[in-house]
């Protein structure tokens, strides 16, 4: 037979799905990891299927990947992103990414307290071993002043997970009748032949090995993220916060009020300038020629018709 022949043989039992490797290393379809814990009889049902001669299912472990986020208010921003690296550290996982974000104060509160204003935030997340991953979310939980939000997700990646170890068997086995053809292949073209359907399957050999990878560290790490604050305790209630309201409304009233007055004072100022000039051109022009006016308006002494004294 050629080796066109056999390549068509070997392609053919690829495209059925039959795996060229024993068939006795087939892997079973995933079943329910908790069914045998529900029910107490998977060791029972072993057992019996061992004296009857049949073997049993082989049990897969599941592939889980778990996330969770955690929105926690902390006395000390800073302090708790380094408590929170020791946790995860202390667990064996480390920290994939951290952030520290602070927001100062604007220039125009010079004048108030600016080390109350000045606000400090924190964002950090971590990789920890997921049999770990309980432990480390209670202690997250234990080191908050309050937890103000919790969220986590769990993924099951079992089946794909089986399904993409199925094809690396096979695409293995492939590459295995292959690399067997081309120590057999004679002509060149034929030896081209095989060396390209050899890089096609190794290509995809290392795609599928690639996440499967992926799949490994996503299941065997959890990622947990924290987002930190800063605790503000709620002002207690009563006849004390009525009072404080009450006298913050007062003192807003009155710097509204005495911004009023200013502005009025400010534009009575203004016009009054403006006037002054006017005024002052007035008294200095009345100083110098307001006498000699009202002499020539003033009346001629004698009387009318007067004509001075007789001859």
């Amino acid at each position: 037979m050629s080796v066109a022949a056999i390549l068509m043989v070997v392609f053919a039992a690829v495209a059925c799905g039959g795996d060229l490797t024993d068939t006795g290393d087939r892997e079973a379809p995933a079943a329910p990891a908790d069914v045998g814990a529900e029910t107490g009889e998977s060791d029972a049902a072993a057992g019996a299927g061992a004296e009857g001669g049949s073997l049993p299912l082989p049990q897969l472990d599941r592939k889980i990947i778990r996330t969770a986020r955690l929105e926690l208010q902390v006395e000390k921003v800073s302090a708790a992103v380094t408590e929170v690296e020791d946790v995860a550290e202390a667990a064996g996982g480390w920290v994939s990414a951290s952030n520290v974000f602070v927001d100062e104060p604007s220039t125009s509160d010079a004048g108030d307290d600016q080390t109350s204003k000045r606000t400090e935030t924190a964002t950090v997340t971590i990789r920890v071993p997921a049999d770990a991953y309980r432990s480390v979310v209670g202690q997250l939980r234990g080191m908050a002043e309050q937890v103000r939000s919790e969220s986590s997700e769990a993924s099951e990646v079992t089946e794909e997970y089986t399904d993409l170890q199925a094809r690396l068997r096979n695409q293995e086995a492939t590459e295995a009748q292959l690399l067997e053809l081309l120590t057999k292949a004679e002509t060149i073209p034929d030896i081209l032949t095989v060396q390209e359907k050899v890089s096609q399957v190794r290509l995809e050999i290392e795609r599928v090995q690639g996440r499967i990878n992926v799949l490994d560290s996503l299941t065997s790490m959890a990622t947990i993220t924290v987002e930190l604050a800063a605790f503000v305790p709620q002002e207690a209630g009563g006849e004390q916060g009525w009072a404080a309201d009450a006298w913050d409304a007062a003192w807003e009233g009155s710097q509204t009020a005495v911004v009023v007055l200013g502005s009025v004072a400010i534009v009575g100022g203004v016009v009054l300038a403006w006037l002054a000039v006017p005024a002052l051109v007035i008294a200095i022009l009345w100083w110098r020629f307001g006498r000699r006016l009202s002499r020539l308006l003033q009346p001629p002494s004698g009387g009318p018709g007067g004509t001075g004294t007789p001859a």
